[in-house]
């Protein structure tokens, strides 16, 4: 029974069809100059059925009954707060109304690239991504970079010419773009439409606060991720390409008060664009529990989006774990590997509330681990196992599935290791338990180290001097005599005060003016 569960991660329906076309253009603008004042409502899976639950189709305030009032002065139109490892929805607003993302979406234009470049990849910069239209980082047409350095200037000062770049390394934008919505709907973004790498606004380029926690979940369990985003500092190499010499860029962190301020900060990202607004997305782990917000559409006062990020972030930390879910985060359906990722181990599989299991049940076109699209860690471990890998297609009956538990109990130990790797490498990226607890490497607290807390260095005994023979000892330190001096002039005596007076020199009267 433990083995066909495990292998159930491989096996299970194809993935679900691409997002739903956006509505048409409403002007001749090449991109909406400002918010649409009715954005459409998604949140339904191509067969029709809500995605995390019915009640995640209001466009009002979701909240458990019972639980705290929410914080004030929460100010996106809308917004969600998720548990980024049982998948629980605790709170939301409008979770599946369709905005435009902004930034954020490089979020996902990661979630794509960093499998396919590797940090030490060399990208030339052409002289169309330098170009790239919006916030740049200063990238140098015919500039040398390594992969890692375009991924930097992207997530810390959300260039769009380093957005640019990537796409090109990875096969041109056209490609870049296909791939994100390819990866948006195996993820179960229904409400996602893709039109540019770096989250320029599109009359079709929208996204919901349900489907951004899906990329949000996806980007906490990647490490390399991690890694690039929560640094405080960055820079650009210097380039000399013909007669133009340009120095080392330093780059900020534009994240950096929610990274320095707010306990647990794991990464965030923000976006602003004419039609989309502001946009936010932040995630933090306490107590080995790791809580996700993401703001569509919001404003930065009377708090800035860091602080309303902050302050709906300990709410959810104040709820009881596992009894207050709205709905829930579908399972990711896809098994993607890069070059710092974890080795996938399996995990436990979380029995859900009484209110997710009935609003919360993913639906057939939503399974996780379908096998489609780009081998993932499964097929790696099959293949290197010698076993071919489990596509997706239509669930197994009942009776093959007994024939395979028959099969396999017949196994030798060394074919079920397998076996075991391949459910393992199938499995283990479903409620991304490889990447929990993941170590923020550069953020060290006082008196802790990068991956963890300092323990205290109990005291070095103190080395016993060699025994010296008795001629070689050294003497009893002698008192120092003082060195003779030699004589000093004895100070002169102090005028008496009518002699002082005799002395001092007539004051004159000062011209005026001064």
């Amino acid at each position: 029974m433990v083995i066909l569960a495990l292998l159930g991660g491989a096996i299970g329906p194809t993935p679900a069809s691409a997002a739903p076309a956006a509505p048409a253009p409403t002007s001749s603008e090449q991109s909406p100059g400002a918010p649409d004042p009715s954005p459409p409502l998604g949140g339904l899976d191509p067969s029709g059925r809500p995605v995390g639950g019915p009640a995640l189709l209001r466009r009002d305030i979701i909240q458990a009954p019972g639980t705290a009032p929410l914080p004030e002065n929460l100010t996106a139109q809308s917004w969600i707060l998720a548990d980024l490892d049982s998948g629980d929805v605790l709170a939301a607003r409008d979770p599946h109304g369709r905005y435009q993302p902004a930034s954020i979406l490089k979020v996902l234009t990661c979630l794509v690239l960093l499998p396919q470049l590797p940090s030490d990849r060399k990208v030339i910069v052409s002289a169309a991504a330098s170009a790239a239209e919006g916030s740049a980082v200063g990238l140098v047409p015919g500039g040398t970079y390594s992969a890692d350095d375009l991924f930097t200037g992207l997530l810390l000062m959300s260039g769009n010419d380093t957005a640019a770049a990537l796409a090109e390394a990875a096969g041109g934008i056209d490609k870049t773009v296909a791939a994100m919505n390819d990866l948006a709907a195996k993820m179960g973004m229904y409400d996602t439409v893709v039109q540019t790498p770096s989250g320029l606004d599109g009359w079709s380029q929208l996204t919901s606060a349900y489907d951004m926690a899906l990329v949000l979940r996806e980007a906490v369990a990647d490490k390399r991720f991690l890694r690039l985003d929560s640094q405080l500092i960055g820079a650009l190499p210097a380039q000399k390409v013909g007669d133009r010499d340009v120095g080392p860029i330093p780059l900020g962190n534009q994240g950096a008060q929610f990274l320095t301020d707010v306990p647990g900060a794991l990464m965030a990202k923000s976006g602003f664009t004419d039609a989309a607004r502001n946009t936010y997305l932040a995630a933090t782990e306490r107590g080995g529990r790791r809580l996700g917000v993401v703001f569509l559409r919001n404003q930065r006062y009377p708090l800035d989006q860091w602080q309303q990020a902050a302050a709906l972030l300990d709410w959810g930390y104040a709820l009881p774990r596992g009894s207050t879910a709205i709905g829930g985060l579908t399972p990711s359906t896809v098994v993607r590997t890069t070059s710092a990722a974890p080795i996938p181990t399996p995990s436990p599989t979380r029995t859900p509330t009484a209110s997710v299991t009935a609003q919360a049940a993913p639906s057939p076109a939503a399974s996780p681990d379908s096998g489609a699209g780009a081998p993932g860690a499964g097929d790696q471990a099959s293949a290197d196992a010698g076993i071919p890998p489990l596509t997706g297609g239509a669930p197994f009956p009942a009776y093959l599935i007994a024939l395979l538990g028959l099969a396999i109990a017949g196994l030798s130990a060394t074919t079920l290791r397998r076996v075991l790797q391949l459910s393992a490498g199938a499995e283990g990226r479903s409620w991304l338990a490889a990447a929990r607890r993941v170590p923020v490497p550069g953020r060290v607290s006082s008196g802790a180290g990068p991956f963890g807390p300092r323990s205290p260095r109990s005291p070095r005994p103190a080395r016993p001097e060699p025994a010296r023979p008795q001629a070689m000892r050294p003497q009893a330190p002698r008192p120092h005599a003082p060195r003779p001096q030699a004589p000093q002039p004895q100070p002169a005596r102090q005028p008496t005060a009518q002699q002082e007076a005799a002395q001092q020199p007539q004051a004159r009267p000062r011209p005026a003016g001064r």
